[in-house]
């Protein structure tokens, strides 16, 4: 008789238990675990660039390469097939105080979405860059002297990335505070002018999703938008490019 009662008991006992569990467990989660999870490096954001990669076959193609290889030469990223380590962060690389909207920093700013992305090593393969092409939904500011036109697309370049090494090892080159824009997502981004051709450099940018905004680096000015309503936000920027 016990053990027939006892046989009653157990699975309803098993089901508190487990009603228990995961009531903890849902108190345990964050409020908003997306928002959590965009503060964390997604290492998937950063390209990868084959050490061995052979140069572009086509003439042309290899000039221009080359060109834009060239200024990211004589890095101190030290990078090593041999590393043992997995990843390389450099700090003091960012201006901590740098504006919200860095306007002076900045040549051009413009909403688009990242369509693509790729990462290439300098010509002595000491310094990583990605570059990213962007279509271009709005152009806000446009200082520079390369023509930008809603729905056109362009390339930026931000330095950093993964290598992917002979031994089939893959080795994270990234510097403290910047994060790399998500293929798929859009952005606000500010550029500064590259000095080489159509092609600019990240200064910082906001991720605009599902009607919030999200900064793409982790500056103490910029955290202020986090999550706040895009439509505001987009206000408050076209207003201060209007009247600084």
């Amino acid at each position: 008789m016990k053990r027939y009662v006892l046989g009653l008991l157990l699975p309803a006992m098993l089901a508190v238990a487990a009603i228990v569990v995961i009531a903890g467990l849902r108190n345990q989660q964050p409020e908003s675990p997306t928002k959590s999870q965009r503060k964390a490096i997604d290492v998937n954001r950063f390209p990868i660039a084959e050490f061995s990669a052979p140069e572009p076959v086509d003439p042309v193609e290899r000039f221009k390469r080359r060109a834009r290889n060239q200024k990211y030469d004589r890095s101190d990223w030290g990078i090593n097939p041999e590393a043992i380590s997995d990843s390389n962060v450099r700090f003091d690389y960012v201006d901590p105080n740098l504006p919200a909207f860095p306007f002076k920093q900045s040549k051009a700013v413009m909403i688009g979405r990242i369509i693509d992305a790729r990462a290439y090593l300098s010509n002595d393969k000491t310094g990583i860059y990605s570059v990213f092409g962007v279509q271009v939904d709005e152009v806000l500011q446009n200082a520079s002297q390369v023509s930008l036109t809603n729905g056109t697309s362009i390339e930026v370049e931000r330095e950093g990335g993964r290598i992917k090494f002979p031994s089939g090892r893959i080795h994270l080159y990234m510097t403290s505070g910047q994060d790399m824009p998500r293929i798929g997502s859009r952005y606000v981004l500010f550029l500064a002018d590259g000095n080489n051709g159509p092609v600019f450099q990240i200064v910082t940018g906001y991720e605009l999703a599902e009607g919030r905004v999200y900064p793409l680096d982790r500056l103490l000015k910029t955290q202020r938008y986090e999550n706040a309503d895009e439509t505001s936000f987009l206000t408050e920027l076209r207003l201060k490019i209007t009247d600084p």
